[in-house]
């Protein structure tokens, strides 16, 4: 796994997250997510900082790793959730909300993932009217063009693409279901995804 010292990069040019998000056209979310070793840099990312930032060479910031990093914070967290006593049956998801009769047990940004692994895409950003839920059942993952025939759709956004990404994976691994990698080179064109 190709992993990126993004955080050192962006201290050295004394940029925030967000600036750097701005100048990379990425959501400050995924510029978190790299830093904290928890998503993996493409060379497209790469060939797209170096164009961004004129520079030649990002082997110094470049890293191989054989899994994701796990804070400091997430082991503490982990070791408190083992020392509790629970009565209730770990193995069963309570749902934090239901949605379109959908009991919902996770929720990435703007979608919400079922217990059975059904994405539920909330359409709304707040312009003032009131679209309904777009619902993705589990048997669609498997198709290689999941991703490009929604970023056809007029609400799906940049920031909806980073919340597809996160949701597809979880939704795959609840459904148990293996992933597939998506078609994107349109979706790259719309959403100007091009670096």
């Amino acid at each position: 796994m190709k992993f990126i010292n993004l955080k050192r990069f962006r201290k050295e040019r004394g940029l925030t997250q967000n600036q750097l998000g701005k100048a990379l056209k990425l959501p400050q979310s995924t510029i978190s997510y790299l830093e904290n070793g928890l998503q993996e840099v493409t060379d497209c990312l790469i060939e797209c900082i170096k164009r961004t930032f004129s520079v030649d060479n990002l082997e110094d910031y470049v890293y191989e790793r054989n899994n994701f990093h796990e804070s400091e914070r997430s082991h503490h967290i982990k070791e408190e959730v083992l020392s509790r006593i629970f009565s209730m049956d770990w193995d069963y998801a309570n749902p934090i909300d239901i949605l379109d009769g959908l009991p919902v047990v996770c929720k990435t940004g703007l979608i919400n993932i079922a217990k059975d692994g059904t994405m539920v895409i909330d359409r709304n950003n707040g312009i003032g009217f009131r679209l309904g839920y777009y619902i993705i059942p589990p048997k669609q993952f498997i198709r290689e063009d999941l991703l490009l025939s929604i970023t056809t759709k007029d609400w799906f956004d940049l920031d909806m693409f980073e919340d597809f990404k996160r949701a597809y994976y979880i939704g795959c691994k609840v459904a148990g279901i293996q992933p597939v990698k998506q078609l994107k080179e349109v979706a790259n064109h719309k959403l100007d995804l091009s670096c």
